[in-house]
């Protein structure tokens, strides 16, 4: 009897434990199944309160793991119908190709191929079709102290009551006073140097150390196009009255921000913005590396556009630059300001001596408006590097590509050679001494 009781314990110790590790196994593949659950609700929620800033490396990761996931159950599903012969071959196929696809996106998302400019800067991913933090006249709060930052930089800013990181501008106007009002994007901002720095400031101290009576104006902001720039000065700037608007004219302005904005139109009527939608395909762009080489082959570039232009497209983005600047002149004639147009190359474009964009159909109508001036930094930059290209990085940073302060200088001593070669310091002065 007690022998009996003796073997059923066992039985009963052995039976149970068997149970106990059949209920463990179970339990831990509902776990990691529960636990991705959790994981991509998380990255669902994120991603509709911040957009594309959701994403993070373990994000391009996890694609490939939901992806292989969802396919390995629906062969699953398709297997219980057709009953495929090679399912267990399918299936570690299906797997070995998750795997190495994993992997890929691992070993390009660690070594930067494929960044675009954002990520290249540590900015995460950014789309570029994506107004929902864009405000009517992209300038930053009033009185605000910001840092612009990147790997290689860090320098704090101090904006002006209007938003513009700049000196405080005083609206009434000195009976001598010969006011510039500068007008640009990251270049004119100043992104890369302190603000002491930027190209504006020391123009304001070549052009007062010959004359005290220039009043320089900075309303330059990283990512502004000559677009935005008109608005300001149409809507809040004409009121200061300045005798010369310096407005830039780059590669980027067109192929980057009027090719994904779009031209006036992006302003409606309401004081609110809008672009065109992006490819529908955008979310899989941003997502994943691997994605990027196949659309790069295909021609795509990080703006997601087909390049080169087809010639419909480029005349298209022709005809908005046009538009834009011919309202512009119009607009400063009636104010009785020359406009001053200054074409301002990259460092991509110093070294190869040409513009990444055609603007030559651009340039010939804007030489043929009425009050307008148009100055070419490009042949002045090669003429400063003619004996030594490797000099050129001197004047850039390496990562980022933007000016250090000596490149800084190096442009406002062109522009302010630019206004010389018209005579326009000559002609200020004149008509102040009237």
């Amino acid at each position: 009897m007690r022998k009996e009781k003796t073997e059923r314990s066992k039985f009963i110790f052995f039976q149970d434990k068997t149970h106990l590790r059949f209920d463990f196994t179970i339990s831990l593949s509902s776990m990691l199944l529960t636990a991705s659950l959790f994981y991509l609700l998380w990255e669902i929620y994120w991603a509709q309160e911040v957009g594309y800033a959701f994403i993070k490396w373990h994000t391009h990761l996890a694609l490939y793991f939901f992806v292989w996931i969802g396919l390995a159950f629906i062969l699953k599903i398709s297997n219980q119908w057709f009953a495929f012969k090679q399912y267990a071959k399918f299936q570690t196929l299906l797997a070995s190709v998750a795997f190495t696809l994993l992997v890929l996106e691992l070993v390009l998302y660690t070594t930067g191929v494929g960044d675009t400019y954002m990520e290249h800067i540590k900015a995460g991913y950014a789309s570029r079709y994506n107004a929902t933090y864009e405000t009517y006249y992209r300038t930053h709060e009033p009185n605000e102290k910001f840092y612009i930052t990147r790997p290689e930089f860090n320098y704090v800013r101090q904006c002006n009551s209007l938003g513009f990181s700049d000196i405080e501008w005083l609206l009434a106007k000195n009976k001598n006073e010969k006011r510039i009002l500068i007008a640009g994007d990251s270049f004119t901002e100043g992104v890369g140097a302190p603000f002491d720095s930027c190209y504006p400031s020391l123009l304001r101290n070549l052009l007062a150390a010959k004359d005290s009576n220039y009043y320089v104006l900075n309303s330059g902001i990283s990512g502004d196009d000559p677009d935005v720039n008109f608005v300001n000065y149409r809507d809040r700037l004409a009121v200061y009255h300045p005798d010369i608007i310096l407005q830039t004219l780059s590669s980027n302005d067109i192929n980057t921000d009027i090719a994904v904005k779009g031209g006036l139109e992006r302003f409606q009527k309401n004081g609110t913005i809008k672009f065109p939608s992006p490819p529908w395909w955008e979310p899989i762009y941003a997502l994943s590396y691997v994605s990027r080489t196949f659309f790069t082959v295909i021609g795509y570039n990080e703006l997601l556009i087909k390049t080169p232009f087809a010639e419909e497209v480029k005349n298209k983005l022709d005809q908005k630059a046009i538009a834009i600047f011919s309202t512009y002149a119009e607009a400063a004639k009636q104010n009785e300001t020359k406009f001053f147009v200054l074409l301002q190359p990259n460092q991509g474009e110093v070294i190869q001596e040409h513009y990444d964009y055609d603007l030559s159909k651009i340039l010939v109508s804007i030489r043929s408006l009425d009050h307008v001036y148009v100055f070419d930094l490009l042949p002045y930059y090669v003429t400063q590097f003619a004996n030594n290209k490797n000099d050129i990085s001197k004047y850039y940073w390496k990562q980022d590509g933007h000016h250090n302060s000596a490149g800084y200088f190096l442009m406002a001593k062109g522009v302010e050679q630019a206004l010389d070669s018209f005579g326009l310091r000559s002609e200020l002065k004149a008509k102040q001494q009237k």
